[in-house]
């Protein structure tokens, strides 16, 4: 089972009690989060990147804040 979508993430704990095995579709979740598709992030993410904006391009790492926060709820 994978955990794509933000609310699959909140209430992954519960389907932990009934699932053999799931993991987190990090990209698709990361998606859903900031609500933002790959294709349509790409025009900005290098130009806020050039102007210190973003640090990090948010699908290429996990960010502690929001996605890593829903992952991290689940693992407490």
């Amino acid at each position: 089972m994978m955990m794509e979508v933000p609310r699959a993430a909140v209430t992954a704990i519960e389907v932990a009690h009934e699932a053999d095995f799931f993991s987190f579709g990090t990209n698709d979740l990361t998606q859903m989060t900031l609500g933002y598709s790959p294709d349509y992030a790409a025009s900005f993410i290098p130009h806020n990147k050039d102007e210190g904006i973003l640090i990090d391009d948010f699908f290429q790492t996990i960010k502690k804040e929001g996605v890593g926060e829903l992952i991290h709820m689940v693992k407490e």
